[in-house]
């Protein structure tokens, strides 16, 4: 008898990955590829239509050429999240998508933003750039061409659902992005109305739960990626909540947080609570709430300045095999005891404030070296992650927080973390948790666990609980009050550059 597995798509900015998962949660295969995207003016990021599709058969195609010896029983996708997908009435995408990275709409959300009191009372969550009902305004006033045509709105998640199932739709964690009340999690006309788009509420998509079946895999659909016939379709989710599930956090009281390229700092809900510091967004079925705070500035900020100033040890790391947080960590063992003299702010790719703050490093001397800027950045990235979380702390029930992502691989900076905090840190032992979180849903879609907490228990991964270090806590907690001082002294230089 073959051993029956799920697979779940993670699709992310710039690379995706299709993972197929046992019923324990053991991966049985796996295939990666980069998701194309182009920017073709500044501050625009987009993604053709049939290229994504077509890198999404392609990648299917190849796992499934290592899945012979296995029955697959289902299949969901979750990927990024906000941006917009904008389909005719044939289902065709009337223009490339926009993705979240994409900022063209900076002074549409602004003009929004006089509104915020209004938006957080209605759907939970402010005007930002990169968010569906900015998007689509800043199209009304620029391609009304566009919108005259469209049927349906969609995110991008819910282009490869339609393409896998043929039925369009989104789910709870999309679907609250923007026009969703946050109370009845719903559409609103309302929400539509602030943005002055109330001609679209029509056209809105239908919402499922994510673990719903929504379709199956048709013959054409089987041609192009290669998976079986009449399997079920899952609705899928944004990635970020998916994130959440494969790092073990499924219900009340837990605190996930992802450091990649954005902070993504996110606690479950049994309440809806709303403030101008995280998003009220939904979760996987109604009653459930995930409140976020996040910003583009986590991790990738240490990816750039090793790929950017230390490119020889990175080849010698990769010639000989070695993770490269092993030898960042060397260097800032060296100078662990040393005062954190030098502050910075991790705003490479964006930043949790209101104005466009740039990165930098404060407080250099002549006598600090590169271990000391190796330092300052391991620091800077758990401040703004502290920046997000304490606000979630004081308004929500957080019994445990689990942390996720590249940079938990140091053994240094999980320990700044729970230091800076002050409190214990969970990291799960997982490498691959949104595709993970993805089979989960899938498994749990299909009727193989009653619901969320018994796949977590059965497919979910063991987790390394890491303490506050009295001698880091000693140095890191008055560094994140100067950190905080230094912001509030050079906010003016940002606000009025």
């Amino acid at each position: 008898m073959k051993t029956k597995v799920v697979i779940g798509i993670d699709i992310g900015l710039t690379g995706m990955k299709a993972i197929a998962f046992d019923l324990k949660g053991n991966i049985t295969a796996s295939q990666s590829a980069t998701s194309p995207h182009d920017m073709p003016k500044p501050h625009w990021s987009e993604r053709e239509g049939e290229d994504f599709w077509a890198a999404v058969c392609k990648m299917l195609r190849h796992l499934m050429g290592k899945l012979e010896n296995y029955e697959i029983i289902g299949v969901g996708c979750s990927a990024h999240g906000d941006g917009i997908w904008i389909l005719d009435e044939n289902n065709r995408p009337l223009r490339p998508g926009i993705l979240s990275l994409d900022t063209r709409a900076f002074e549409t959300s602004l003009k929004y933003s006089k509104k915020l009191e209004e938006l957080l009372l209605t759907t939970g969550q402010g005007a930002s750039p990169s968010s569906p009902a900015t998007l689509l305004a800043w199209l009304k006033e620029n391609e009304p061409e566009t919108l005259a045509k469209a049927k349906s709105f969609m995110w991008a998640k819910d282009f490869i659902r339609y393409r896998l199932s043929r039925t369009v739709g989104t789910d709870l964690t999309e679907a609250s992005t923007s026009f969703f009340n946050y109370k009845k999690q719903e559409w609103d006309p309302k929400a539509f109305e602030l943005y002055d788009l109330s001609e679209l509420e029509k056209i809105a998509p239908i919402v499922n739960n994510p673990t719903d079946i929504v379709g199956s895999i048709g013959y054409d659909t089987h041609i192009h990626t290669g998976l079986p016939e009449g399997i079920p379709v899952v609705a899928g989710l944004h990635d970020v909540d998916a994130g959440a599930i494969g790092a073990g956090a499924t219900h009340p009281g837990q605190l996930a947080v992802m450091a990649g390229t954005y902070s993504i700092n996110e606690v479950i809900s049994a309440q809806p609570k709303v403030s101008k510091d995280w998003f009220c967004r939904s979760f996987i079925r109604k009653g459930l709430w995930m409140n976020m705070a996040i910003s583009p500035a986590s991790s990738s900020n240490l990816e750039w300045f090793v790929q950017t100033l230390c490119q020889q040890e990175l080849d010698i790391a990769k010639r000989a095999g070695i993770d490269p947080y092993g030898f960042v960590d060397k260097e800032i063992s060296e100078v662990a005891d040393d005062p954190s003299d030098i502050v910075f702010f991790p705003f490479l790719y964006g930043n949790p404030l209101d104005v466009d703050a740039d990165s930098c490093f404060m407080g250099m001397r002549a006598w600090h070296n590169r271990g000391h800027l190796l330092k300052a950045i391991y620091e800077g990235i758990a401040f703004n992650h502290k920046y997000h979380i304490d606000p979630l702390i004081e308004n929500f029930q957080v019994d445990e927080i689990r942390v996720v992502g590249g940079v938990t691989r140091s053994s240094i900076w999980p320990k700044m973390l729970a230091s800076v905090l002050d409190r214990q840190i969970l990291i799960p032992e997982v490498s691959e948790g949104g595709a993970l979180g993805t089979a989960m849903i899938v498994a749990v879609g299909i009727g193989q666990f009653k619901d969320l907490d018994e796949a977590a228990k059965t497919m979910g991964s063991k987790s390394i609980a890491i303490d506050p270090d009295p001698k880091i806590k000693e140095m890191i907690i008055p560094a994140y009050e100067k950190y905080k001082e230094y912001m509030k002294q050079i906010y003016p230089l940002w606000k009025n550059k």
